[in-house]
């Protein structure tokens, strides 16, 4: 009788087996439901009698539920679709500092000026001397008689017999005035001298070419030089510019 006891206990522990097996993976399977179950925390309210769940899409649920709350005095966010960027009501809130613009050329922060660097007021300052010296120079070279119109020779005292020979230049000063009246124009004949009367009638020969206009104006006040002729003189003369030149009183 030995052999069906061996059997018994055999099926007895081959039987305990699975019903380990069938507890173990009851076991799991329950474990399974109950992590893919919503957290009791999470889980929706039940509803009243009548009315109808609405279906919310995964992500707007769950950026609803992180989403800060609202400060106070804010307009709520979104819209009627729950997205989108909260609309700043007007005094709700202060607007944001303006920036200043930038400089083009900022100053490095290393940058220093030399030892002994005159300042712009000074660098001014001098060229307004150097300005002025130069005039006072320009002033002098363009007038050696400037100084002392009086002792200048009148021109009564002036040698005017016969043909004289001096020296002449020419003027083309166009829209400027005139010492005996007027402005010069580009088309008028005349000459200057420096004490002759206004009107005083010259007759000028240059290249076998001969012309007699009145004085108009006074100068030149160059050393050596005695007649300025006026541009449409000198054009009609052939003069080119500054040379003798032979000159007499017209009769």
């Amino acid at each position: 009788m030995a052999p069906p006891s061996r059997h018994r206990r055999t099926a007895r522990a081959s039987a305990a087996l699975a019903l380990l097996c069938l507890l173990l993976v009851a076991g799991c399977g329950g474990k399974g439901a109950v992590s893919s179950e919503r957290p009791a925390a999470t889980a929706d309210p039940p509803l009243a009698a009548g009315s109808a769940r609405a279906e919310v899409p995964a992500s707007t649920a769950t950026s609803t539920a992180t989403a800060p709350p609202p400060a106070a005095g804010s307009a709520p966010s979104g819209g009627a679709t729950g997205g989108g960027t909260a609309a700043t009501a007007p005094g709700a809130g202060p607007r944001a500092p303006h920036r200043p613009v930038p400089p083009a050329h900022p100053v490095p922060a290393a940058f220093r000026p030399a030892p002994g660097a005159p300042s712009d007021a000074e660098v001014r300052m001098e060229l307004e001397k150097m300005a002025a010296v130069q005039r006072r120079q320009r002033e002098q070279a363009l007038s050696a008689a400037a100084a002392n119109l009086a002792g200048l020779l009148p021109w009564a005292l002036e040698q005017k017999s016969g043909v004289q020979v001096s020296v002449a230049s020419v003027f083309t000063d166009y829209g400027l005035g005139l010492a005996c009246g007027g402005v010069l124009g580009r088309d008028q004949l005349g000459v200057a001298h420096k004490t002759a009367p206004c009107g005083t009638l010259i007759t000028f020969s240059y290249g076998g070419r001969s012309i007699t206009v009145p004085v108009i104006d006074r100068g030149p006040y160059i050393a050596g030089r005695e007649w300025d002729l006026t541009g449409a003189t000198a054009e009609a003369l052939g003069f080119p510019g500054l040379g003798r030149i032979a000159w007499s009183l017209a009769s």
